[in-house]
């Protein structure tokens, strides 16, 4: 006997999952064959529903014994059935609820870890830079994995664009030697291909069935959230009228919080949705209005036309599937309206009335002064042909791997990074010939615009792969983002119309779609595609919807 095949694998309801997948059933394929709702197939292999009931039709079906399910020692499956897939899959089941914990572990990680570094202060600041190792720790464990040829197939879809990205950061850094240096460029790739291969690992870790598992962190890490800045961010933002104190979990970045809130109330807007018996559906109306304070108090203003996209896409999208959806979609946007109303009549200093006067006497007014911030990149152009081809070179421009290397004498609170690059390149910041004549200008008179440089500033994930990666590398990783948020959507439109009532499913999908649509727009307002807090928990939840969905419908929809 093969060790970690029959002995260590015990649970029912995993062996169902392992067999069905090895037949090349879906959950929903198997649902009707032994005509029982997809739900209860999915409680099945998720462990929270007993088998027995099912398990001789589910052996039949499966063609292998009763006695394999409940994992008895010799029971293997029928002669001729799948023999060494039947091994591969079992060794793949075997680390399913740890990879499920690894997976979970990792966000929560990623959302909490600031609050011990930056608001308590009782963990050493090194310690936001754990993403890294949490990656590390995630591809091996998914390398380590045995997984069905189809899901090795779905895992990879997003590697071969990121590896011609990567061979094109290669050219750019070879048509620019006297200009890159080996921080900079390894800090890029990261920054823009780290998401990808943390996709690549989480699908694989994944076990479908565990939705629910996912669903239920983010409303509790919402709750954290909420709390802190009740408890916390309140009490310090009205002693000191600082916008900035309400940050929740996020320490001194104000706007990772406001993404986290709008990516949960999508979530949120699903569970109202489709799983109205949840105990959290019922209070959603004031969870609703509670994250829209929030991000208003944030005052995080450069986000406020994205919340308000963010939330009329909502409705719409809801609003097509149900009557409850629209229910849910409506609620969300009185809420919005209330929040605005009420925190701009009870903050004055937060200043939002011109921000909605702006809005309303023109609303493309931000939209063309930030295209008139990233207009440098065309200059660059402009001067310099051939940087549409080879790019400056990766981190040498405008990329947040540019600013972790030219900005280590920032006072800034939120420069953590800063010490630890200058131990490494031994207190000399990092700049270059581009960065010295079309950023570094612009950046220092840059006006202020209602209280905020956000919109005047010249940093933008679009403009930084521009001109460091070239024209073809601008388009191939925007290309992923917009192929993701497609599929997200094809998976929203599926999974909305089939959906079952208490499937947890519909509102992560719909959840990682709205991730990904706030986060297109993030990367226009600044370097956010390049920020792990807010890229990998984009990925984490677009794989496991990824996962749930096709173990749900197979990989014709999407």
């Amino acid at each position: 006997m093969t060790p970690g095949v029959v002995g260590e694998i015990e649970a029912p309801g995993t062996r169902v999952a392992q067999a069905r997948r090895a037949m090349g059933l879906t959950q929903r394929d198997l649902a009707s064959r032994l005509g029982v709702s997809l739900w209860t197939v999915e409680e099945l292999e998720g462990g929270r529903r007993d088998p027995a009931r099912h398990l001789d039709a589910i052996a039949e079906l499966t063609d292998r014994s009763e006695g394999w399910f409940r994992g008895q020692v010799g029971d293997e499956p029928a002669a001729g059935v799948l023999m060494p897939q039947a091994h591969a899959e079992s060794g793949a089941a075997s680390g399913s609820a740890r990879g499920r914990g690894l997976v979970l572990a990792s966000l929560g990680a990623l959302v909490l870890v600031r609050f011990f570094t930056e608001v308590l202060g009782v963990l050493p600041r090194a310690l936001n830079f754990i993403d890294i190792p949490l990656l590390a720790v995630l591809v091996v464990a998914a390398a380590a994995l045995h997984v069905h040829p189809t899901e090795r197939e779905e895992a990879t879809r997003y590697l071969p664009a990121a590896v011609l990205v990567l061979l094109l950061c290669v050219i750019a850094a070879l048509a620019n030697p006297s200009r890159v240096e080996l921080g900079p460029v390894l800090v890029f790739v990261y920054g823009f291909l780290g998401p990808l291969l943390l996709y690549w690992s989480v699908y694989r870790l994944w076990p479908p069935g565990s939705a629910l598992f996912l669903s239920r962190l983010l409303v509790g890490l919402l709750l954290v959230q909420l709390a802190v800045v009740a408890l916390i961010d309140v009490p310090r933002f009205l002693s000191s009228d600082n916008p900035d104190e309400i940050s929740g979990t996020f320490g001194e970045n104000p706007y990772q919080l406001v993404f986290f809130l709008l990516v949960v109330a999508a979530v949120l807007a699903g569970i109202f949705t489709f799983e109205h018996r949840r105990a959290v559906a019922r209070f959603a109306p004031a969870l609703f209005l509670a994250i829209l304070g929030v991000i208003l108090l944030a005052q995080y203003r450069a986000l406020l036309f994205t919340t308000a996209l963010t939330i009329l896409v909502l409705t719409l999208v809801l609003g097509s599937a149900r009557i409850r959806g629209l229910v849910a979609g409506v609620v969300v946007a009185v809420a919005f309206v209330t929040a605005l109303s009420y925190t701009s009549q009870a903050f004055p200093i937060l200043n939002f009335a011109p921000v909605v006067s702006t809005f309303q006497s023109d609303p493309t007014s931000y939209v063309s002064e930030r295209g008139r911030a990233l207009s440098h990149f065309a200059r660059l152009y402009g001067d310099e042909p051939r940087y549409i081809g080879t790019g400056t070179g990766p981190g040498t421009y405008s990329s947040r791997a540019w600013q972790t290397f030219s900005q280590i004498n920032s006072t800034s609170e939120s420069n953590v990074q800063g010490r630890y690059v200058s131990l490494l390149t031994g207190g000399e910041a990092y700049g270059t010939d581009v960065s010295r004549k079309y950023v570094e200008p612009q950046f220092k008179k840059g006006k202020s615009i209602q209280g905020s440089k956000a919109l005047t500033a010249p940093f933008s994930s679009y403009g930084a792969l521009l001109a460091e990666v070239g024209l073809l590398g601008f388009l191939v990783m925007v290309g992923i983002y917009i192929r993701a948020f497609a599929q997200a959507i094809r998976m929203t439109r599926v999974a909305r119309l089939r959906a079952h009532p208490g499937d947890p499913l519909p509102a992560l999908v719909f959840g990682s779609a709205m991730a990904l649509f706030v986060l297109l727009q993030m990367g226009f307002l600044e370097n956010w595609l390049e920020v792990a807090r807010v890229t990998f928990p984009t990925w984490i939840l677009l794989a496991v919807a990824t996962k749930e969905f096709r173990a749900r419908y197979g990989s014709a929809r999407i």
